[in-house]
C-alpha cells in the first residue's frame, strides 16, 4: 500500500509566493537586459499555480465546452481545458494561464493520439470535446478543501469482494461491452473515498487450449477491442484493448472519473470487454483471467492510496456472437385452417393463384437481429399421371406479415421427383431480436385443362432439411449454426379438383333405451353434417359401415367392397368395434334428392345428411362406455357405388359417451 498526502500543495503554494516576490523586485526595475528572465520567472509562476491547483482539490465550477478551440483562444474554458489536460499528465510548462498556445496545442495533440483521435493536430473540435465528455470542472481558488466534494475526514476501504454476479461469463464476438468482473468495494465510516484508479490484468488462462490450439498468450487484442468500467452502472472509464500487450503482461491502470462511494456504503466496480470482430474458430472457447491487482483512492482529507485488493480472478470465456447472443430462430406451426388436410377447389380451365397452403411464424429469439437471405420450403405431390410438383404448381409466393416479399417459379427443366425444394434467394428480409413474424405460403395451381388431375394432393414442409439449406446471419454477419434453427412446420395433404365437396359439422347426440335390466340396452348415436356441392353437382352416398381404423387410407369407397361409402367408428372403452351394429343414412334438410344409391346435391346447394348407428348391448360382455364418430364421406360425380373419399377435419364429428349394461 502506499499514501500519499497533499501536504505537498502547502510547499508548493511557499514556492509561489517566494517567486511572486522576486518577480516584483524584477518588475520594479526597468533593465531591458533582464526582461527575458522576468518573463522565465512568471511562466514558471504560472505553471506552479498551476500545479497548486491541481493538487489543491478545491471546490470546482463547471464549464461546458460549447466552442472549437484552437491558436488565440481565450477564456475560462481554455484554463478548464488546460487544467484538464494537466490533470490527465500532458505538460504545459506555463501552466492553465487562459491562452491558448503553442504548448496547449502540443499537449492537445499528445492527448488525442492516446486515444486514437486522427488527425492529432491539437485542434479542440466536435470529435475531441465529444471525447473529453462535453463539460470539466475547473478550481475556483476559494476552497482549502483538498477532498473536493468528498465529506468526512480520514478514510480507507473496509472490504473488496468480487462480485458473485459475474462469475464464468462470456463475450461474444463484437459483443459491446459485455461485464467479465466485478468488485464489491465498501468504504468506512470515516469519509467518502474516489476510486480514482484501478490496474487490470487479463492473462489467457492454462486451460484455453486443452483442444490443442496454438492460441495460449495470443495477444489480448486479438480478441477484444476495446476495454471499459462502470461504477454503480454508470461509465467512468473507457480504454483501447491493444493498451493491454505482452510489453506490459495485459496490465494497465485505467484513470477513473467520477467513481465515489459514499462513506459507510458499498459500490460496484465493473469491469467489461467489448469482443473483437475478426474472431477465427481455434479463438472460440479460448479462457482468459481477470484481476484486478490495485486500487487507488482518495479521501476527504486528500490523502491517496494504492492498496491490492487481493480478491483473486475471475475467467471468462470469448464465444462466437451468435452464442453469446443466444440466438435461436424459431419456427411453429401457426393457422390451422391453412395447414390442415382439405379439399382445394381449383378451377377446370383457369389458373387458380394465390392459394395459402402453409402457415407459420419466424421468431428471432435472443439479442441479435436476424437476417434471412435464401430460404427453402420443400413440395411434395401424389398424382395420376406424372410425378413432379411443378405439373401441379406454377409458382410459390412468400408473404410476410400480409406483404409479399419474393415469389419463385417451380422449375420444368428438373428431372422428375414427388418431391421439390424451392429455393427463395436474395431477400435480405430482417427479423428483429425478439420479434415474430407472421409468414403464409400460397401456391398458384394450374388448371384440370392443363397436367393437373382431379385427385392429385399436395403438401409442404419445413423441417430440418430445409432449414440446413438456408442463408441465416446474425448481427455479426455469421451464419447461423444449424442447431440455432429449430422447429418445423407441415401441412397436410390437399386434395385437388375443380369439383368437390365441402362439408360442416351440424349436431351430434347420443341416447340410451332401456328395455329392462338384464343386457339389453340399446344405444343410439346420430350425427349430422352439411354437406355443399363446389364446381358441379355431386352425389353423396346413402349406404354407411363401421370401421375400426383411426387413419382412412382408402382412395374410393366402394358399397358392398368397402362396406359402405360413408365409415364411422365405434368405440367400446376406447376400443374400436363392429360387434351388433347397425345403421341408416338419411337426408334430414337443405336442398337435396335422393337418387337410388346417393343423395343428389346441385352445384353452390347445401344438404343437410344424417347418419344414425345403433349399438345392441344383448350380452353382458357387451356392456361399456360407447362413442360413435365419422372417419369418412363417400361422394361421386355420379349416381353410383363407388365414391371419391372425403376426410378431412373430421375431428369434430363425434357424440358424446353412453353407458351400456
Amino acid at each position: 500500500m502506499s499514501i500519499t498526502n497533499t501536504n505537498a500543495v502547502a510547499k508548493v503554494a511557499a514556492v509561489v509566493a517566494g517567486l511572486g516576490l522576486v518577480a516584483m523586485s524584477f518588475a520594479s526595475f526597468a533593465v531591458p537586459a533582464r526582461a527575458a528572465t522576468a518573463d522565465d520567472l512568471a511562466a514558471q509562476i504560472a505553471a506552479l499555480q498551476a500545479q497548486l491547483a491541481a493538487l489543491s482539490g478545491g471546490s470546482s465550477a463547471s464549464v461546458t465546452f460549447t466552442r472549437d478551440l484552437t491558436i488565440g483562444s481565450t477564456g475560462a474554458d481554455v484554463t478548464a481545458l488546460q487544467t484538464w489536460l494537466m490533470g490527465k499528465g500532458f505538460s504545459i510548462p506555463a501552466g492553465a494561464t487562459g491562452y491558448f498556445g503553442a504548448q496547449t496545442q502540443s499537449a492537445l495533440a499528445a492527448y488525442q493520439a492516446s486515444v486514437g483521435i486522427m488527425p492529432a493536430a491539437g485542434y479542440f473540435g466536435p470529435i475531441t470535446r465529444a471525447k473529453v465528455g462535453g463539460s470539466v470542472s475547473m478550481p475556483d481558488g476559494d476552497d482549502d478543501d483538498n477532498g473536493g466534494d468528498l465529506e468526512g475526514g480520514a478514510g480507507s476501504v473496509d472490504s473488496y469482494e468480487l462480485m458473485a454476479s459475474l462469475n464464468d461469463e462470456e463475450v461474444g464476438e463484437d459483443e459491446e461491452d459485455a461485464e467479465v468482473a466485478g468488485l464489491e468495494i465498501e468504504a468506512d465510516d470515516g469519509s467518502d473515498l474516489e476510486i480514482t484508479a484501478v490496474r487490470v490484468v487479463f492473462d489467457e488462462s492454462d486451460d484455453a487450449a486443452e483442444d490443442g490450439s496454438d492460441n495460449v498468450h495470443d495477444d489480448f487484442e486479438d480478441y477484444a477491442s476495446e476495454v471499459s468500467v462502470w461504477f454503480d452502472g454508470e461509465e467512468v472509464a473507457r480504454v483501447d484493448a491493444d493498451e493491454f500487450n505482452d510489453d506490459n503482461d495485459w496490465t494497465k491502470t485505467i484513470s477513473l472519473d467520477d467513481a465515489i462511494v459514499e462513506a459507510g456504503e458499498t459500490a460496484e466496480l465493473v469491469v467489461a470487454v467489448t469482443g473483437g470482430s475478426n474472431l477465427d474458430d481455434g479463438q472460440y472457447d479460448d479462457v482468459w483471467d481477470a484481476d484486478f491487482t490495485q486500487v487507488r483512492f482518495m479521501d476527504a482529507d486528500g490523502a491517496t492510496v494504492s492498496e491490492d485488493p487481493a480478491t483473486g480472478i475471475r475467467e471468462f470465456t470469448f464465444v462466437s456472437f451468435a452464442s453469446a447472443a443466444d440466438i435461436e430462430l424459431k419456427i411453429s406451426e401457426d393457422d390451422d385452417a391453412i395447414n390442415d388436410s382439405r379439399s382445394i377447389g381449383i378451377d377446370a380451365t383457369d389458373d387458380t393463384d394465390g392459394e395459402e397452403v402453409l402457415s407459420f411464424t419466424l421468431e428471432a429469439e435472443g439479442d441479435s437481429d436476424i437476417t434471412i437471405d435464401s430460404f427453402v420450403v420443400s413440395v411434395t405431390s401424389t398424382e395420376a399421371t406424372g410425378n413432379d410438383p411443378d405439373d401441379l404448381i406454377s409458382a410459390l409466393t412468400l408473404v410476410v406479415d400480409g406483404e409479399e416479399v419474393a415469389t419463385e417459379s417451380l422449375s420444368t427443366s428438373d428431372t422428375d421427383n414427388s418431391m421439390e425444394s424451392i429455393e427463395f434467394d436474395d431477400l435480405e428480409w430482417v427479423i428483429g431480436a425478439g420479434e415474430t413474424v407472421e409468414v403464409v405460403i400460397t401456391a398458384d395451381f394450374f388448371s384440370e385443362a392443363d397436367s393437373l388431375d382431379a385427385g392429385d394432393t399436395v403438401s409442404f414442409s419445413l423441417g430440418e432439411t430445409e432449414s440446413d439449406a438456408w442463408d441465416v446471419e446474425d448481427d455479426a454477419g455469421e451464419d447461423l449454426a444449424d442447431a440455432d434453427i429449430t422447429g418445423s412446420a407441415n401441412s397436410g395433404a390437399f386434395d385437388l379438383r375443380s369439383t368437390g365437396i365441402e362439408v360442416e359439422f351440424v349436431s351430434a347426440s347420443e341416447t340410451v333405451t332401456e328395455v329392462d335390466s338384464t343386457d339389453n340396452d340399446t344405444g343410439t348415436f346420430e350425427i349430422a353434417f352439411n354437406v355443399t356441392a363446389v364446381g358441379d353437382k355431386v352425389y353423396v352416398a346413402r349406404t354407411s359401415a363401421a370401421t375400426t381404423a383411426t387413419d382412412i387410407t382408402n382412395t374410393t369407397l366402394t358399397t358392398g367392397t368397402d362396406g359402405g361409402g360413408i365409415l364411422y367408428r365405434v368405440t367400446d372403452s376406447d376400443t374400436a368395434t363392429t360387434d351388433d351394429l347397425s345403421d341408416d343414412v338419411n337426408l334430414t334438410g337443405g336442398d337435396g334428392d335422393e337418387e337410388t344409391n346417393t343423395i343428389e346435391i346441385l352445384e353452390d346447394e347445401t344438404a343437410e345428411v344424417t347418419v344414425t348407428i345403433f349399438q345392441i348391448n344383448n350380452t353382458a360382455e357387451d356392456d361399456g362406455i360407447y362413442r360413435a364418430s365419422i372417419e369418412a364421406i363417400g361422394w361421386a360425380t355420379s349416381d353410383t357405388t363407388t365414391f371419391n373419399v372425403y376426410d378431412f377435419e373430421l375431428d369434430d364429428f363425434e357424440t358424446g359417451v353412453i353407458s351400456l349394461n
